[in-house]
């Protein structure tokens, strides 16, 4: 059985280090898609705008759109990385119980083998 706990130990390493490579890709790509998003915005509003009549007020509005389209894309990547890490934490939890569970069988059926 000490066989079976040690496959079972190597593949709950193998997850939580998927978990954890995981959690860290979608951390760098959300916090990238903001800086990206920050950047093209910026670009976009020093392109030129007229500074007197309607082209001030577009630039005006423009960048507001783009300040508002950042500010939630950031809102949504905080609360996603957020929801991200709640979810791999149960995983992580889930796994020690079935290793925990796997355990106690082993030895269920160890302690049944020595009474035969």
């Amino acid at each position: 059985m000490e066989k079976g706990m040690e496959f079972f130990d190597s593949w709950v390493k193998s997850q939580k280090e998927f978990l954890e490579t995981w959690l860290k890709s979608q951390k760098e790509f959300l916090t990238n898609w903001t800086e990206s998003m920050k950047k093209m915005q910026e670009s976009l509003t020093n392109l030129g705008v007229s500074q007197e009549g309607p082209g001030k007020e577009m630039g005006n509005l423009f960048s507001a759109l783009f300040t508002n389209m950042t500010n939630s894309a950031k809102a949504f990547s905080d609360e996603a990385l957020k929801m991200q890490e709640t979810w791999k934490i149960t995983v992580e939890k889930q796994m020690e119980m079935g290793r925990e569970m796997a355990r106690n069988f082993s030895n269920l059926f160890e302690q049944t083998a020595e009474k035969k």
